[in-house]
């Protein structure tokens, strides 16, 4: 490996992506191991841990008691602590490499906590000596698709989020987040486990027959499934998928169930209904439906996926309405379920074509507009990609920080300002333009055959595939 590779990180709630530039994949997808500390949802957007842990009973006698025990934010030194041995994890045990003689590229969340990205710069540059860090906002994730128009639509593990982006810049009053991702998925999956855990989900792989054993039923539950969140994370992928609600009643086909298998010894029985065609509907709760559960009370206050969007289109200019349509951009994990795309669109359809909803009046002229980006490369690395490929224009990228520069700073005060800020995404931070600036030199990972502005106001909205180099 070229001693001038830089490393490039991305850090996510759950999924942790590291690797070198100028290289189109990450080596690594590992967890996002910060133990002691558990702040998957903390790492999403500083939500605060001031919820109580439930567990869920079932309708005939309590499996677990409720733990009433509040989570706690962590401390700077809990933080530095846990950063410290999750960064010598990724640099020995995976990368390989000396911390020392590497730049390290971060591709964040725009509203990653204050707190968090001043300790990951303190362990990084006093612990591990690194000579360069540099930030790198999400806007990135344009330059592997050539477009500088874009809605990003992020789906991870806590929270969905959404981000307009036009003509290269962010535009931050239209940004919208909500807390809808693969972990509401895993506690819906847990709590449909949990509730019918007596009505042979269990299944013995020898007799082929349900369990009739109560004690080794909870037992497997409580020690091999909900314990495992790889386990629950698996299940939802291989089984689950999005289905089409529309007015053809095509939702009332019979969906197959299938057994899961956990061990040589035992499998669960995954319902077709419930779970393979309907966990995902969670997503896409009916805001306007007063017969849901008082669990989902705070979700629905919030809306849902369908509905976030359009309120960020609402906040947006009307003449950038459109081209933000016609050019959506799917990030994160939540995002690759088999029929999300489609999916998608029948719910936003839903939305702009019901007679009582707010949108309509402002937003019906976007039916039939809703339109998604193609691209090679997979929904869950292309943030990292962006910043792959901006690792070998480092000397246009402005949010770095040397280690000397961090060392001489003459208090912690100081130090804690070099560390970059979104709050505005104006274009001293416009990578479409760094990208211009370099194109035709070690920037250009697709091989484009032309220097010429590929990234001009009169290109932006559209495919610029055609400047690719068909050789």
């Amino acid at each position: 490996m070229d001693s001038k590779s830089s490393i490039v990180l991305e850090i996510g709630g759950r999924y942790t992506k590291c690797g070198y530039s100028p290289e189109s994949s990450p080596r690594f997808i590992i967890p996002t191991n910060l133990l002691p500390l558990n702040i998957s949802t903390y790492l999403s957007g500083g939500a605060s841990f001031d919820n109580f842990k439930k567990e869920i009973s079932s309708d005939n006698e309590t499996i677990v008691t409720t733990n009433q025990i509040p989570n706690q934010l962590p401390t700077q030194s809990q933080l530095k602590e846990s950063l410290f041995i999750f960064f010598k994890t990724i640099f020995l045990n995976y990368l390989l490499c000396k911390s020392d003689e590497r730049k390290i590229i971060i591709v964040e969340n725009i509203f990653l906590p204050r707190l968090f990205r001043e300790s990951m710069v303190s362990v990084l540059f006093e612990q591990y000596r690194v000579p360069l860090i540099v930030f790198i906002n999400p806007t990135a994730s344009l330059i592997p698709t050539l477009r500088t128009t874009a809605l990003l639509i992020d789906s991870g593990f806590s929270e969905t989020r959404v981000l307009p982006i036009y003509e290269g810049v962010g535009i931050l009053k239209a940004y919208k987040s909500i807390s809808l991702g693969s972990e509401s998925l895993i506690n819906q999956l847990k709590q449909y486990l949990q509730s019918n855990i007596t009505n042979g989900i269990i299944i013995d792989n020898q007799t082929n027959q349900p369990i009739t054993d109560s004690i080794i039923s909870y037992q497997l539950l409580n020690d091999k499934i909900l314990n495992s969140i790889q386990l629950l994370e698996d299940i939802i992928t291989r089984c689950c998928f999005c289905s089409f609600k529309n007015n053809n009643n095509n939702n009332n086909i019979e969906i197959n169930n299938i057994n899961y298998r956990i061990s040589k010894e035992y499998s669960i029985l995954i319902d077709g209904n419930n779970i393979r065609k309907g966990l995902v509907d969670i997503l896409y709760k009916d805001v306007n439906n007063n017969n849901n559960n008082k669990d989902d009370e705070e979700n629905l206050e919030e809306g849902n996926i369908a509905t976030t969007i359009l309120n960020t289109l609402l906040k947006c200019e009307h003449d950038q309405r459109k081209p933000l349509s016609h050019n959506i951009l799917l990030l994160g994990g939540t995002t690759m379920l088999a029929g999300f795309k489609k999916r998608l669109v029948l719910e936003l359809h839903k939305q702009l074509k019901n007679e009582n909803s707010i949108y309509r009046n402002e937003l019906y002229g976007l039916i039939g507009h809703f339109q998604f980006i193609n691209h090679p490369f997979e929904n869950n690395y292309l943030s990292w990609l962006g910043g792959s490929i901006l690792a070998t224009a480092l000397e246009h990228v402005h949010s770095k920080i040397t280690l000397e520069s961090y060392l001489n700073a003459p208090s912690q005060f100081k130090r804690s300002q070099l560390i970059p800020e979104w709050e505005k995404l104006t274009n001293i931070n416009n990578y479409t333009q760094i990208a211009q600036a370099t194109m035709g030199t070690t920037i250009n990972p697709l091989q484009f055959n032309s220097t010429s502005s590929l990234f001009s106001p009169f290109t932006s909205s559209s495919d610029l595939s055609a400047h690719l180099n068909k050789d």
